[in-house]
């Protein structure tokens, strides 16, 4: 499970950009941008139609054994109607209001506060007891896919995951060059407060699947992807 570099300036994206059309010799490519959730990775791997194996993203090879909390998060499906190996990924997370409400409690019990809505995330899939992660109320977002459907682009990645009955970001959005995804990007620094949940960036990625692959990795990172991050 890879992860993906980040930038916090607008050249440094015009240069992950630059580096694209070298890579391919062209410019004849698209992107995809989602809003970079402030949660943590998981991945899920449902055989036969049932969800088997939940774990975290950890070192990127071996992660942990999560699937008894991730059961109690009302986002996942325990099924879905695809009866072969369907392996996705996503994003566990918490809103703001139960960030402010678990909070609360933890003042009411003369306990430590969280500092931040992903600690709280991260910190109630790892419980040993499910019902304590169930009264966190987490939510998820799917965003990638790793089984083969006939997909040819990211968009239709999560058109699929949508089909099987997954919760994708609704703000997610397809943009033709990189002027868009700029644009994209100063629209939700501005509009970033009125999401119910906490997001730190967003994450462009080249659309077409095809091109993705062929442009490699370098490291452990995609090259036709990166997270270009809020100030």
């Amino acid at each position: 499970m890879l992860s993906i570099d980040n930038t916090y300036n607008a050249q440094e994206l015009r240069d992950f950009d630059e580096r694209v059309a070298k890579g391919l010799g062209s410019k004849n490519y698209d992107y995809v941008v989602e809003l970079k959730i402030d949660g943590l990775a998981i991945e899920l791997i449902y055989e036969n139609g049932f969800l088997q194996t939940g774990s975290t993203r950890g070192d990127g090879t071996i992660g942990e054994d999560i699937t008894q909390n991730l059961k109690t998060v009302e986002a996942i499906p325990l099924a879905i109607k695809e009866k072969k190996q369907v392996i996705v990924r996503g994003e566990v997370f918490i809103t703001k209001n139960d960030f402010e409400r678990i909070n609360k409690m933890q003042q009411e019990k003369g306990l430590p506060v969280y500092a931040n809505p992903r600690n709280i995330a991260a910190g109630s899939i790892r419980q040993l007891d499910p019902k304590i992660t169930a009264g966190r109320k987490l939510d998820s977002f799917a965003y990638e896919l790793l089984t083969n459907f006939g997909q040819k682009t990211h968009e239709e990645k999560h058109k699929i995951l949508k089909d099987l009955g997954f919760k994708t970001n609704k703000h997610n959005k397809y943009c033709k060059n990189l002027e868009e995804v700029l644009q994209f990007h100063e629209y939700w620094i501005k509009k970033r407060k009125k999401l119910d949940y906490e997001i730190d960036g967003v994450v462009v990625l080249v659309n077409n699947n095809e091109i993705f692959e062929k442009l490699g990795v370098v490291g452990k990172a995609p090259r036709g992807a990166i997270a270009y991050k809020f100030p």
